[in-house]
C-alpha cells in the first residue's frame, strides 16, 4: 500500500508526520536517484523537484551517497556531462548495473545536458582511465543502460512537466497493474475539475461500476496531493467500517487529534465506498470546521449518493481504453509488457473484449488464464469464467446487488436475462405489465452503474451480467436447452433456444409452470426448427409470449390468454390465432408482422385494452378486425394486402403506419396524381386527367378517409357476385398502384391508368 492507511496507529498525519512515515516505508516504495553532486543545478533544483513528484505518488527517494541500493526497488540515473568523471557516480552506477537484470528492479535514465553518443564516449574514456577498478563486462552493462529509452527535456517543455513525466514513468513501472490509465489520463481530468471550483472547502465525487477503479483513483489523488495539506486521512471501506464500529469509535480511532484542535486546518479527507450519504454527513458534522482550501473526496458506486451529499462536482470513472486494457491483461496473464507478447495468437483478445475495460475483470481473468498454456485449455476456461464468474468478481458485484430493493433486483435480473440491447421504452412497458415499477427501478440501476443506456438501449457490462445471471439462477439444462431461468423455487421466466431441442422433451411441461410469466422461444439456427410440437401447451398466468418463426398454424386451443399482455410472433406460420372466442381483456400489444399465411385476426375486436397492432407484411390477410370497441388503440401498422375488402374508420388519435412508416409523413413534395374521388373518376373514365392543372398533388387514395369511403361505396356485400366490371378492375389497379408508389416514393413522378 503506497497511500497513508488509516489503519496505522495515527490516521491523521500532519506534514512532518507524513515525511517521517515515508522514511520508514518498505523498499517497494523507494527510489534511488544517482546524479553528479557537483552540479548545483541538478542538486538544488532538478533532484528536489523530482523527489517531490515521487512523494506525491507515495514513493520515497534515496539521494544520499551512503544510502544502500538494496533498500530500493528502482534507480533513476541523471546523466550530465561530468557524471562519469566523478568516481562516486561511477561506483553508484556500476553497483546498480549489477541489479540491472533483477526482475523486480526498475531502471530509468534522464539525459540532462548530454546526448547518448557523447555519454558512451565518456564511459569508455572513464574505463580506460581506471582499468583496475572496472571490467569490460561492466562497460557492456553500462552500454545496455544507456541505450534504454530515457527522458530528454524538450525545448518547449517546462521543468514541472519534465519531472512529472519522469515520476509517472517510474511509478507505472513499479506499480504497472494498479494504476494503468490513471496517471496518463484521469489525474489531469481531476485536476481540471478541482481548479474550476471556487476557493473554499472543495469536494468531488467519484462514481462508476464495480471494479472500475474508483478506490485506486482516489488513492492516486490522495498520494498526489497529500503533501499540500496539514491534515490528511484516507478512510477505505467507509460504509463497512461505519456500520461495524459506529460513529463514535470511528471518531476516536481516526479523528481524535483533529477534534481537539480549535484552529481550522487544511484537510484532505477521502471517504471510500460511501453507500449512504447520511453516514458521511453524520461523520463530518462531528468534525471541526475545515479551513479554506480543504478537499473532501467521496467515492461511491451510486451517483445518487453523491447528489444527496451535494458534492461540488462528480467524475464518472470510465473503463480502460483498448491499449491500456491490453497492457493490463498482458502484465497479469504473462507478466510481460504488451509489446513483448502476441495477444492475437490465442483467446486473449476475446477475454479483453469481454472485460470491456474493467480493470478488476482484466486482472482476475488474466490471472486465471495465466495458469493455462494451451489454446484449447484457454478456450474452455474462458467459457467457464463466463458461466461461473470467479469469486472475487462475484463478491464485488453481489455487494451492489444486495443493496437494491426487491423491485430493482427483479428488474436487474430481467434485463440481464432478456432485455440487454432492447429499447428502454419497450422494456419499460413490458416490465410494468409484469408488475414492476421501471420508471424508478431503471433510473436507480443506472445511478448504481449496474446498467447503462446507450442510443436509447439498455446495456449491461458482461461482468455484471454474468454475476446477475448466476444470482438469478440461470441454468443450462442439456435436456431442455433452457438458457435462462429466473426465479427461486418457481420458474418465472424462460428464454429457450429451440434449434436443438431434445426430441424427448415435451413442451406441455410449460402448462404446469404456474408462475411462468415470461416465455421467449427463438432459433439460433433459423433453418433448424427441431422437433414437431404436437403436445405444445402454455400456462394460464403467461403475460409475455414471444416466438419468432412460430411453426404451427394456430396457438394451442387450450391456452387461456386471460393474463396475456403482449403477443410477439413475427414471421410465423400462423393462419389464425385461435378457434373460437378467447378472453383478451389484458392484451395490449400484438406483433404478427410478416406472418404471410395469416388469414384473419378477428378475435382482436374483443381486446378492449389493445394499444398497438402490427400486421405489416401479412400479405394474405383477408379481413381487418373491427375497432369499434378498441378505445385504447393508438398505433396500427397496416398490411400491404390487396385481399382486404374493407378497412374500418380509424379515429384521428390512432397513428397509422404502412410498412413501418407513418402515413402522414408519406406525402412528398413531388407531382403525384390527385384522385379526388376514385368513384367519380371511374364513373367517367373518358375524362382526361390534366397533370399540369393539378400541380403538386398527393394521392388521396392513400388518405384513410377518402380512400376507405370510396371503397365502401364500391363494395356492396349484399350484391350477388358478378364478373368484375371496369370499375372493379380499376379500383384494384389503383390499390396496387398506391402500394407500388409507397415503395418507390423517391423516384415516383407519374402514374398511368
Amino acid at each position: 500500500m503506497f497511500t497513508i492507511p488509516c489503519s496505522q496507529k495515527q490516521s491523521i498525519h500532519k506534514k512532518p508526520q507524513i515525511l517521517r512515515y515515508f522514511q520508514v516505508m518498505t523498499a517497494c516504495n523507494k527510489v534511488k536517484i544517482s546524479f553528479d553532486r557537483s552540479d548545483e543545478t541538478i542538486r538544488c533544483s532538478l533532484v528536489p523537484h523530482l523527489s517531490a513528484a515521487f512523494g506525491r505518488k507515495g514513493i520515497s527517494v534515496l539521494t544520499d551517497k551512503h544510502d544502500e541500493f538494496c533498500k530500493c526497488i528502482a534507480s533513476v540515473f541523471i546523466f550530465s556531462k561530468n557524471y562519469v568523471s566523478i568516481k562516486e557516480s561511477l561506483d553508484d552506477f556500476f553497483k546498480t548495473s549489477q541489479r540491472r537484470h533483477d526482475k523486480v528492479h526498475v531502471v530509468a535514465t534522464v539525459f540532462y545536458g548530454v546526448n547518448r553518443s557523447e555519454l558512451e564516449g565518456n564511459f569508455a574514456k572513464a574505463l580506460f582511465e581506471h582499468p583496475t577498478s572496472y571490467q569490460a563486462s561492466q562497460l557492456r552493462s553500462a552500454e545496455e543502460i544507456i541505450t534504454l529509452p530515457g527522458h530528454e527535456k524538450i525545448n518547449k517543455q517546462s521543468d514541472c512537466e519534465f519531472v512529472e513525466k519522469i515520476a509517472t514513468d517510474v511509478y507505472e513501472k513499479i506499480f504497472p497493474k494498479e494504476r494503468i490509465g490513471i496517471y496518463s489520463r484521469m489525474l489531469q481530468d481531476i485536476s481540471n475539475l478541482l481548479c474550476s471550483q471556487q476557493w473554499g472547502v472543495k469536494s468531488i465525487g467519484f462514481w462508476g461500476m464495480p471494479g472500475i477503479g474508483k478506490t485506486e483513483l482516489a488513492k492516486a489523488v490522495f498520494d498526489q496531493m497529500a503533501s499540500d495539506y496539514e491534515v490528511t486521512c484516507f478512510l477505505q471501506n467507509f460504509h463497512e467500517t461505519f456500520e461495524t464500529k459506529g460513529l463514535y469509535s470511528l471518531l476516536q480511532e481516526h479523528f481524535k487529534n483533529l477534534t481537539n484542535q480549535n484552529i481550522p486546518k487544511r484537510v484532505l479527507l477521502v471517504l471510500d465506498d460511501v453507500r449512504n450519504h447520511l453516514y458521511a454527513e453524520s461523520l463530518l458534522a462531528e468534525l471541526p470546521s475545515f479551513s479554506l482550501g480543504s478537499l473532501i473526496i467521496i467515492a461511491s458506486r451510486d451517483d445518487q449518493v453523491l447528489s444527496q451529499y451535494q458534492v461540488n462536482q462528480t467524475y464518472k470513472v470510465e473503463g480502460l481504453n483498448k491499449l491500456e486494457a491490453m497492457q493490463l491483461f498482458s502484465l497479469c496473464a504473462f507478466e510481460k509488457d504488451v509489446k513483448e507478447t502476441n495477444l492475437l495468437k490465442d483467446n486473449s483478445m476475446k477475454v479483453i473484449e469481454y472485460a470491456n475495460g474493467n480493470p478488476l475483470a482484466l486482472r482476475v481473468y488474466g490471472k486465471e488464464m495465466s495458469s493455462h498454456e494451451q489454446t484449447s485449455q484457454k478456450e474452455t476456461l474462458f467459457l467457464k469464467l463466463k458461466q461461473d464468474p470467479p469469486h472475487q468478481i462475484m463478491e464485488v458485484v453481489k455487494s451492489s446487488y444486495y443493496a437494491l430493493n426487491d423491485n430493482e433486483k427483479n428488474i436487474l435480473v430481467y434485463i440481464a436475462f432478456c432485455f440487454t440491447g432492447k429499447h428502454v421504452e419497450d422494456v419499460s412497458k413490458l416490465l410494468q405489465d409484469l408488475g414492476f415499477f421501471p420508471e424508478i427501478g431503471i433510473d436507480r440501476l443506472v445511478a448504481n452503474s449496474l446498467v447503462t443506456i446507450s442510443e436509447n438501449k439498455l446495456e449491461m457490462h458482461n461482468m455484471i451480467q454474468g454475476v446477475v445471471k448466476k444470482i438469478g439462477r440461470c441454468s443450462e439444462d442439456s435436456n431442455t436447452s433452457f438458457k435462462c431461468v429466473l426465479g427461486t423455487t418457481d420458474i418465472e421466466a424462460i428464454s429457450l433456444d429451440a434449434s436443438n431441442l431434445n426430441p424427448d422433451v415435451e413442451l406441455s411441461l410449460f402448462r404446469s409452470m404456474y408462475n411462468l410469466r415470461y416465455l421467449s422461444i427463438y432459433y439460433s439456427n433459423p433453418g433448424k426448427h427441431g422437433k414437431a410440437l404436437e403436445s405444445f401447451s402454455l400456462p394460464y398466468g403467461l403475460r409475455f409470449f414471444h416466438w419468432e418463426t412460430y411453426p404451427l398454424k394456430s396457438l394451442p386451443q387450450d391456452f387461456d390468454p386471460s393474463n396475456l399482455v403482449e403477443l410477439n410472433m413475427p414471421y410465423s406460420q400462423l393462419q389464425t390465432l385461435w378457434g373460437g372466442t378467447k378472453n383478451l381483456k389484458m392484451l395490449k400489444r400484438i406483433n404478427l408482422r410478416h406472418s404471410r399465411k395469416l388469414l384473419e385476426v378477428n378475435e382482436l375486436s374483443e381486446a378492449r385494452n389493445l394499444e398497438q397492432i402490427d400486421l405489416c407484411g401479412c400479405k394474405n390477410l383477408q379481413s381487418f378486425p373491427s375497432i369499434r370497441n378498441l378505445h385504447k388503440l393508438r398505433v396500427v401498422d397496416l398490411p400491404s394486402c390487396i385481399k382486404i375488402k374493407s378497412f374500418p374508420e380509424f379515429p384521428s388519435n390512432v397513428e397509422l403506419k404502412f410498412e413501418g412508416s407513418p402515413i402522414k409523413t408519406m406525402y412528398p413534395p413531388v407531382p403525384l396524381i390527385r384522385v379526388k374521388s376514385l368513384c367519380e373518376f371511374l364513373d367517367n373514365p373518358t375524362k382526361p386527367l390534366n397533370f399540369e392543372r393539378h400541380g403538386p398533388y398527393i394521392l388521396d387514395i392513400l388518405r384513410p378517409g377518402s380512400f376507405l369511403n370510396s371503397q365502401k361505396r364500391i363494395t356492396n356485400p349484399d350484391m350477388v357476385e358478378t364478373p368484375p366490371t371496369f370499375k372493379d378492375i380499376m379500383c384494384e389497379k389503383a390499390i396496387l398502384m398506391s402500394q407500388w408508389a409507397l415503395e418507390n416514393l423517391k423516384s415516383f413522378r407519374k402514374v398511368d391508368f
